[in-house]
């Protein structure tokens, strides 16, 4: 059982590598303008995301919350060899901005990809799962105002509301297993 969840986290650790090392690398060119040193803060960056994938909620932000530590690593970096008088401060004030920029549009795309896919899988679920979801979550019903206005025990409410929600965390998860694959 261990030895599958190693497997699992180091497959999944290859995939964001595979994903976001370019990403990587860039977010530390921007900062330290040097090959090397970028190669370098880029390899530390997955180590330090490595020991912390764990602490990574939401797949979606992976290549934001990489970029960030390249970035902070890279200004690290910096600040260990010395190498601050190579960029002046408003120089690398612009960069990091401009990156951070960067980073919130591609937030901003991948945020409304998941809304699009969410709102696709609450359409393909069944009419009567659908709606307590609507209910619940569009018109802020509480569970017993969603059963006195349709007319169903309470019981039957919480259990469409589970099984709604579970069946978007299921497409979710497919989806994801076939993106991964």
């Amino acid at each position: 059982m261990a030895s599958e969840c190693v497997y699992v986290m180091e497959s999944l650790f290859q995939h964001i590598y595979s994903l976001y090392h370019q990403r990587v690398y860039h977010a530390a060119q921007k900062v330290l303008r040097d090959a090397q040193l970028a190669e370098d803060a880029a390899q530390e960056t997955f180590i330090k995301a490595y020991r912390n994938l764990d602490k990574l909620d939401d797949m979606a932000k992976a290549g934001a919350w990489l970029a960030t530590i390249a970035s902070r690593t890279a200004i690290d970096m910096l600040r260990k060899e010395g190498k601050r008088k190579f960029i002046s401060m408003e120089l690398a004030s612009w960069e990091l901005e401009q990156h951070y920029l960067e980073h919130i549009v591609i937030e901003e795309v991948e945020l409304r990809e998941t809304q699009q896919e969410l709102e696709r899988d609450i359409r393909e679920l069944k009419p009567k799962l659908r709606e307590v979801l609507a209910l619940r979550y569009v018109n802020e019903m509480k569970e017993s105002e969603i059963a006195a206005s349709l007319s169903l025990p309470k019981a039957t409410v919480k259990t469409r509301l589970y099984r709604a929600k579970a069946a978007v965390k299921q497409a979710k998860l497919q989806r994801e297993r076939i993106e991964y694959v």
